[in-house]
């Protein structure tokens, strides 16, 4: 019997050397960053750049891999079945992380089998109406959808975004009476705003940037904590007296279940450092980003949270599962 303590004993503690020995040479080939959605975006820029600064620093090249499809899922499901070794990375998102186990039948659950690395940026939502509406203020546009019968259209990207949810939770806890429309994808409804075929839209605020700046439209909220950088003068949700929205969408990297704690503290510490660059924070923040590098407890306390948060408001809408 001592015998055999002994040489389990042996066993584990050579196993943990190896594991450890591991983590110290990671990484030792490039890593992937899976992106789960269509090239082209403001994300899909943001994680080139990330991964471009954070491959100097990790000494092997960072690869971004499209995998588009099922509002992310596809490319979430494909990094937790993944060997949990770290050269397979997420580009995790509060839409595929929070949102999508509500509208989707998921075969995993992307808050608990991941390892959340960091949330890198967030971006808050902006409720906007086109320049020639009659309401130029919140106020005046509460007031309105109250008089107005079936209440005041306002759009989004697309039915069960996060977008979406945020729209359907701030008429509910404001007491806004909004007939809600949903597009297939911001640009088209941003067109019909401009063109006053609806009237209002409650969008990502970098995406407005152009639009606010130009006066193409008027910005009457931010859903964010404190002002944002795209437009300081327009008021927050909490100072208009709206609380309880989930503030912002945010994206950051996870890795699949399991990967070694030393593996996800060395990606965790690239990601870190590369957000302190002056550099590097100029360009995100000219793409409208707001820098969040948090650790990965915090990154799954925020995960949880707003899983929680949207599963509520996908509740009181009787939003069903595709």
């Amino acid at each position: 019997m001592k015998r055999s303590g002994v040489t389990i004993a042996a066993l584990m503690l050579s196993l943990g050397m190896a594991a450890a020995h591991a983590a110290d040479a990671y990484p030792g080939k490039p890593i992937t960053i899976v992106y789960p959605y269509a090239p082209g975006s403001a994300s899909d820029t943001m994680t080139r750049l990330l991964a471009d600064a954070m491959s100097k620093k990790l000494g092997q090249p960072v690869i971004v891999e499209g995998k588009p499809g099922a509002g992310g899922s596809i490319a979430t499901e494909h990094v937790v079945r993944s060997a949990p070794d770290g050269y397979t990375l997420l580009l995790s998102a509060s839409g595929t992380i929070a949102v999508n186990p509500h509208i989707y039948k998921l075969r995993y659950n992307p808050v608990e089998d991941l390892e959340h690395i960091s949330i890198a940026v967030e971006v808050p939502f902006v409720f906007v109406v086109g320049k020639d509406f009659q309401a130029q203020d919140y106020a005046s546009f509460k007031k309105l959808s109250e008089q107005k019968s079936g209440g005041l259209t306002s759009a989004n990207a697309g039915l069960g975004t996060q977008a979406h949810l945020t729209q359907a939770a701030f008429a509910k806890l404001a007491g806004v009476n909004l007939s809600i429309v949903g597009y297939k994808g911001a640009a088209p409804a941003v067109n019909d705003l401009m063109g006053g075929h609806v009237d209002s839209m409650m969008d990502n605020a970098a995406s407005q940037i152009p639009y606010v700046s130009s006066g193409k439209t008027t910005a009457l909220f931010v859903t964010s904590d404190y002002r944002f950088d795209g437009y300081p003068k327009v008021p927050t949700a909490k100072e208009l007296g709206i609380t309880g929205l989930v503030p912002a969408g945010w994206f950051g990297f996870a890795a699949p279940k399991g990967t070694p704690p030393a593996v996800t503290t060395k990606l965790q510490s690239a990601l870190s450092t590369t957000l302190q660059e002056p550099d590097i924070q100029r360009k995100l923040k000219e793409l409208g980003w707001v820098i969040v590098g948090n650790t990965p407890a915090q990154a799954l306390e925020r995960a949880r949270g707003d899983y929680a948060l949207l599963g509520q408001v996908v509740r009181d809408i009787d939003l069903k599962p595709n």
